[in-house]
């Protein structure tokens, strides 16, 4: 009688063993399949952490695993189908015939070649003099008349007008050099930059380069920073807020522009930048010899949209130098030359020659280049050999020794084609910023060196220079520990926290590229009320000037993204184990809000826009800040109706005369 139950009860144990065997084996090729592939995937990232691919953004979005970074920048694509179009390869530039004189270490020489030809050159030289940052005047004339036995001329001012004349031929240019005065003396103190642990500081910076850009367009540079001079380039290096003065103000000043006094030119009374507790103030005061040069003046930094300087704000200032040659100069030579240099090579040398006149003076030196980057990244292929060359220079003469270099830039570019791709918004959150250290530091502060190279993986900013400045001119590099990440600046020297993240680094989300945005279908619901809430908020700006400004209204959505936390992000509370191998995921983060990305067209003007909006879960509605609206697309005359009265609204306003040209 016992049998059948038996026989039953052992066929039922066989077939559950069968059962849990057969799910067994599907779960561990289940698990193998995974793995394999997420290691061929995984491989073009940095290590440890897994990806997702988006089709539709064409772009690797890595996660963040629980206990590592909280800020993963994308690997992004050097050079992919869109880029390959965009970029096109640009000859060198040849300039003019060579020309009659140079200078040297502050001394004019004449050409060798001439002094064959010719048995004496006559020649003029007016001093290039400062009247303000926007008007640079020619001073009186000195004749020097050139033999083979007087050759030179000892300059006595850094910027000179020259003209010479020898059998009816003419030279006409200007010249730029570094003067030792006595005025700059006084400022020194007798400090030597051979003093221990002082060192230079020299940055050198082009406009609208992104990461990616630089690597592409100043490839020489690129590999002789990292492999010559083992320079450490930040990968996380994220920018701010929106152009140039964004970028360069809180290096500068550890500020936003709004946290300092303004100095709009519309604004009536406004005080001089002179206001601007700039970090070359500080190393002026502690002996160091300062300068600044910028190039393409009637757009820089200080002086497009503000007040600029009042007095010259470093000991040694290129700007009179610039405001004339854009002025008077630059037309009369070959495109980007001046006389037989390319005007890169102008600016590059004049860098060089602080160095060259302060060799025993400790120095601070930044200069800033424009005209090759700005309006098309294809033309800065044409600084690489003269920066690459500077570069050489400064480290076979010794120069690089006590120096701190700084290559730079402020932001991607802003209104080409590809802001449009998603690689391209990214790129511009992400540009270019290397530092070299010298030897000598790497061995004396080992502690500052290493927190510096685990620091190129780790969310930085603008804002973080700045108190990097301030170390080294105190020579305050041996407490280097771990950075508070309650801080918004954050010594480089110091190691910034891998939990830091744009909030904790004062970066708005609409510039954080540590963002995950996952892309929607244009025809979500959520993407379309986001795009008529920021259609409706710009109508709201542009109300009070509706007699000239149109009413803008929703042509298009390009583009509409959603912002997608981490799940174990949000579920990471702490490391379980001491080693932090181990994440306690029993966090329960709260989202309140979601974050919008949409790009979209209005009419009339087809103006684009993209913006970041927050969705407020709670009330649903949609919240809008003035400064997370970018324009991405130029206005051209769109605002000229309201173009010297209300600035704020130029990237908004077209006007309704338009409509009837």
């Amino acid at each position: 009688m016992m049998k059948p139950p038996f026989k039953a009860a052992r066929f039922f144990r066989n077939w559950w063993s069968l059962v849990t065997v057969l799910v067994s084996l599907v779960f561990i090729f289940i698990l193998l399949t995974k793995n394999s592939h997420n290691k061929k995937v995984e491989s073009i990232f940095r290590p440890g952490f897994s990806i997702g691919i988006n089709q539709q953004m064409k772009l690797k979005r890595p996660i963040a695993v629980a206990g590592k970074l909280a800020c993963i920048h994308p690997k992004l694509e050097l050079w992919d189908k869109v880029y390959a179009q965009v970029f096109h390869h640009v000859p060198a530039i040849k300039c003019g015939a060579s020309d009659w004189l140079y200078v040297d270490n502050g001394t004019f020489h004449v050409q060798e070649f001439l002094l064959t030809k010719h048995s004496t050159i006559h020649c003029k030289f007016a001093k290039l003099i400062r009247m303000s940052d926007l008007d640079t005047k020619v001073g009186d004339y000195i004749k020097i008349t050139f033999t083979k036995t007087f050759k030179t001329f000892k300059m006595d001012h850094d910027f000179y007008k020259v003209l010479c004349e020898a059998a009816n031929k003419t030279y006409d240019n200007v010249h730029a050099g570094v003067v030792l005065s006595e005025r700059h003396k006084k400022h020194q103190k007798h400090t030597k930059s051979g003093k221990d642990g002082q060192f230079n500081v020299l940055m050198i910076g082009f406009d609208s380069l992104s990461h990616m850009t630089y690597m592409r367009k100043l490839p020489k540079t690129y590999k002789y920073f990292t492999r010559v001079l083992n320079g450490v380039v930040l990968d996380g290096y994220n920018i701010v807020g929106d152009g140039t003065p964004q970028a360069l103000i809180p290096i500068l000043t550890g500020k936003t522009e709004l946290e300092l006094p303004r100095t709009l030119k519309r604004l009536r009374n406004a005080p001089y930048v002179d206001v601007y507790p700039m970090i070359w103030k500080n190393f002026t005061k502690k002996g160091y010899v300062t300068a600044w040069a910028e190039d393409n003046p009637f757009i820089g930094t200080f002086t497009y949209r503000m007040t600029g300087f009042k007095q010259p704000p470093v000991n040694h200032y290129m700007r009179p130098f610039y405001v004339w040659s854009e002025s008077h100069e630059n037309r009369k030579h070959k495109k980007l030359c001046l006389g037989d240099k390319r005007r890169t090579r102008v600016y590059l040398n004049w860098l060089r020659d602080v160095f060259i006149a302060y060799t025993n003076k400790p120095k601070w030196v930044f200069g800033f280049h424009s005209e090759v980057s700005h309006g098309d990244n294809n033309l800065v292929e044409t600084a690489d050999e003269d920066l690459t060359e500077t570069l050489k220079f400064l480290k076979e003469a010794h120069y690089l020794d006590k120096t701190i270099l700084i290559l730079m830039s402020d932001h991607g570019a802003r209104f080409e084609s590809l802001r449009e791709q998603v690689q391209g918004k990214q790129e511009e959150r992400l540009p270019f910023f290397g530092i070299y250290v010298p030897e000598m530091f790497k061995s004396k502060y080992p502690k500052a060196y290493n927190n510096l190279k685990i620091n190129a993986e780790r969310l930085c900013s603008p804002f973080d220079v700045y108190p990097t400045f301030v170390d080294i001119l105190n020579a305050n590099f041996s407490t280097g520990g771990l950075g508070d990440i309650r801080q918004r600046s954050i010594s480089l020297f110091q190691e910034i926290p891998k939990e830091r993240t744009c909030d904790h680094a004062g970066i708005e989300d609409h510039w954080c590229a540590c963002l995950d945005w996952d892309p929607l279908p244009l025809n979500d619901s959520n993407a379309r009320e986001a795009s008529k809430a920021l259609v409706e908020e710009i109508n709201k700006w542009t109300l009070p000037q509706r007699k000239l400004c149109a009413e803008l209204h929703l042509q298009n959505i390009k583009f509409a993204s959603k912002l997608m936390h981490s799940q174990n992000m949000l579920k990471f509370k702490q490391s379980s184990d001491l080693d932090g191998y181990k994440a306690d995921l029993s966090g329960h983060t709260k989202v309140a809000y979601e974050l919008y990305q949409i790009q979209i067209t209005t009419m009339p003007g087809y103006g684009h826009f993209e913006a970041t909006l927050k969705h407020d879960l709670k009330s649903n509605t949609f919240i809008i800040s003035l400064d997370d609206v970018s324009r991405t697309n130029k206005y051209g005359d769109d605002p000229h109706c309201i173009y010297e009265n209300h600035e704020e609204l130029r990237k908004y306003c077209y006007c309704k005369d338009k409509k009837s040209i």
